[in-house]
């Protein structure tokens, strides 16, 4: 048996798809009609009424506010685009702003290409994140009139993004770029030959420069009328001259950030003085916010005393070089003391600023300080001292890093505070990690100079924490054991002290430490006794004190805090007495005279 379609005239499946083509039709005209209505509907609600210029302009700031909070190469930088899929209105508006378009995406170059064409003639922000397209790069730096800002920041090993600087640098050199207003590049510093800034540099409206491991030349047009310098590991034949540099630096007027780190003028290793240039050579730069010099100590010292400024904001980082650094210390030392007695002072009565806050660290072989007109800035909190950031922020006026021997340590220190006003210190943070000696705190805060000390937070070794307990203790009323037969000299140490943390220390229960829990019970009494006891007292990662010990202090301090670092006295105790008569052991031995005890014979 044989199966059959029925028949269909063809008359009628023409007249079938002709209706279904009018119904398709009237869903479109009806899809259009609702579209339309929708857009009547939105046209009157109240943030319709928004003109489009100012609607423009929130858009631009919206883009510019996503791209601050992410690198350039991450896709979230153009999250801000969903403000063109709210409403018919809100595209048209996006899609009519050039500015909005204007820092083209370089980790596409579908978003490259169709963003260099939305952006129309607007001005160029091109900035590359560790990962990018070469030829998404190189098509937005083809576009040389309309670059406002470049930052070209390429990994070490990129061949291909040096050979991209070069050819730019290259092109600058012979063609205009009117709108550049920010040139930021940086290579591998072992690539050679190096990346070099021209002498003819046509970039009018130059005014932020900042290069690491290129070279320049200290006549190029590129260095006039800046007002952000910053120049990291010049190489040697680059370095400039004192003269070079007070000229480049006279071309900037209106400069207000000079960074310059290894691209100073160098000095002989046997200089015995500091070269004296009258003061009508100086350049004064009035204008100057934020001062960095990274280099060898006498280096530094030569370019200070050539600049005049109250600049509020300083960075120096220093290094000895010589056989002498106490000699190169000594001959700093003015300099110095001049720069930060400006920085703290200011031109006028009315701009004075005093450090609020001090902070001393000590990574690696280094002795950092900061200083700060905020008091207790938040960033200087426990949780931040372990890694020490050392740029500069609204929080922090001044950063003093100096890497030179141990045995400079107590000096420098001692002349720090003969400089810098400690009387107006509210709040010092310390985290310490050399050993420090008898008399620590009088040479970091003087006797009774950090009168109006209220916050103190000390990190570091036991000596620390010894010395510290013995500054405490109070001259009139001490329950605390002597130490050299004395219970306390000179003024009461910081009087105002109210809030004291102790962060990642160990107090010793030996008998010969003045470092144990009940030292600090007892200082804590003296303070009591003399009307200056403390209000908080926080203790956290310190081993050798117990719950005992805690419920004691709060006796003493209405606000005590203690993480329970460490809970298991028992074990502790063992553990240091077991050790303690290991060591006592070993000293017997070392006195025991196994010849008297000898029978004569050879073992």
């Amino acid at each position: 048996m044989t199966l059959s379609c029925l028949a269909v005239p063809l008359d009628s499946s023409v007249l079938t798809l002709k209706s279904q083509t009018e119904i398709d039709d009237e869903l479109v005209a009806l899809k259009e009609r609702m579209r339309a209505l929708r857009t009547r509907r939105n046209s009157l609600s109240l943030i319709s009424s928004i003109p489009p210029e100012l609607l423009s302009t929130i858009f631009i700031h919206h883009a510019q506010q996503t791209q601050l909070l992410h690198n350039p190469d991450n896709p979230d930088i153009l999250s801000w685009i969903i403000v063109g899929h709210i409403c018919h209105h809100w595209r048209e508006v996006a899609l009519g702003t050039p500015e909005l378009w204007a820092t083209p995406f370089l980790n596409s170059s579908r978003a490259t290409n169709e963003m260099l064409t939305r952006s129309k003639m607007a001005p160029l922000i091109v900035r590359i994140g560790q990962r990018y397209r070469m030829d998404s790069i190189q098509k937005a730096l083809m576009h040389t009139e309309r670059l406002q800002v470049v930052s070209l920041l390429f990994l070490p090993g990129d061949f291909a993004g040096r050979h991209c600087i070069m050819e730019f640098i290259n092109k600058l050199s012979s063609c205009s770029a009117p709108k550049l207003q920010s040139l930021a590049l940086e290579v591998w510093d072992k690539q050679i030959p190096r990346i070099a800034i021209p002498i003819s540099f046509p970039a009018p409206n130059l005014c932020n420069l900042q290069i690491k491991h290129c070279d320049l030349s200290w006549a190029s047009s590129a260095l006039t009328g800046l007002t952000v310098l910053d120049i990291n590991k010049l190489s040697s034949e680059c370095l400039p001259t004192l003269a070079e540099l007070i000229s480049a630096l006279r071309r900037m007027p209106a400069l207000h950030t000079l960074a310059l780190e290894d691209a100073l003028p160098t000095l002989s290793s046997n200089t015995a003085s500091l070269p004296r240039a009258p003061r009508a050579m100086n350049v004064q730069l009035f204008h100057l916010k934020q001062l960095r010099l990274t280099a060898k100590i006498l280096e530094v010292a030569n370019v200070l005393a050539c600049i005049e400024s109250t600049t509020p904001e300083v960075r120096l980082v220093c290094r000895a070089s010589s056989e002498n650094p106490g000699q190169e210390w000594d001959l700093s030392l003015p300099v110095i003391s001049r720069a930060l007695e400006s920085c703290f002072k200011g031109a006028r009565e009315k701009s004075r600023q005093v450090p609020r806050s001090m902070q001393l660290s000590s990574p690696d072989s280094r002795i950092c300080l900061r200083y700060s007109i905020v008091p207790k800035p938040s960033s200087w909190a426990v949780r931040e001292m372990s890694c020490l950031d050392l740029d500069l922020s609204a929080e922090c006026s001044v950063i003093l890093d100096f890497d030179f021997p141990v045995e400079t340590r107590r000096t420098i220190l001692s002349d720090l505070r003969r400089i810098v006003p400690l009387g107006s210190i509210e709040a010092m943070y310390f985290d310490l990690f050399f050993p420090c000696w008898d008399g620590f705190w009088a040479d970091i805060l003087g006797r009774g100079g950090a009168r109006n000390l209220t916050y103190m937070q000390l990190g570091g070794p036991e000596q620390a924490l010894e010395e510290l307990l013995k500054s405490l203790r109070s001259r009139k009323h001490s329950v605390s054991r002597s130490v050299g037969g004395r219970s306390q000299q000179g003024p009461l140490f910081s009087p105002a002290l109210s809030h004291l943390v102790l962060h990642n220390l160990e107090f010793n229960p030996s008998i010969f430490s003045w470092a144990r829990p009940s030292d600090l019970l007892d200082v804590l009494i003296d303070r009591v006794n003399e009307g200056r006891g403390l209000d908080h007292l926080e203790i956290a990662l310190t081993s050798g004190i117990f719950a005992r010990d805690v419920q004691l202090l709060r006796e003493v301090v209405a606000d005590v805090s203690w993480d329970e670092y460490e809970s298991n006295e028992e074990f502790y105790l063992a553990q240091y007495s077991t050790e303690e008569e290991e060591e006592e052991e070993e000293e017997e031995e070392e006195f025991i005279d196994y010849d008297f005890y000898s029978d004569g014979y050879s073992s």
